[in-house]
């Protein structure tokens, strides 16, 4: 659908140029190549640059149970860990 008829810039365009990493109105304008026009579509602009930053914030705040887990070290295999058990085995 057209977002700004004046320009000939679609949803995709305005999305994709979010996606690319604009994050206002006028850098949306800037990477679509919008020139002034009526101004109708700043009204729609507006609210998808609004939408795009909501998803992004809401995406960044996942709960820490739906992140994948971390790897959890290896147990410590040095030779002075084995130096300390075979010590401790020897004293018992």
């Amino acid at each position: 659908m057209y977002v700004c008829i004046c320009n000939g810039v679609t949803e995709d365009d305005v999305l994709a140029s979010l996606r690319a990493g604009a994050g206002t109105t006028r850098e949306v304008k800037a990477a679509c190549g919008m020139k002034p026009g009526c101004g109708t579509c700043t009204r729609r602009l507006c609210a998808m640059v609004a939408e795009h930053r909501r998803a992004r914030e809401t995406d960044m705040s996942l709960p820490l149970e739906a992140l994948p887990a971390a790897p959890r070290p290896r147990p410590d295999v040095s030779p002075s860990a084995d130096v300390g058990k075979m010590r401790r085995e020897t004293a018992a």
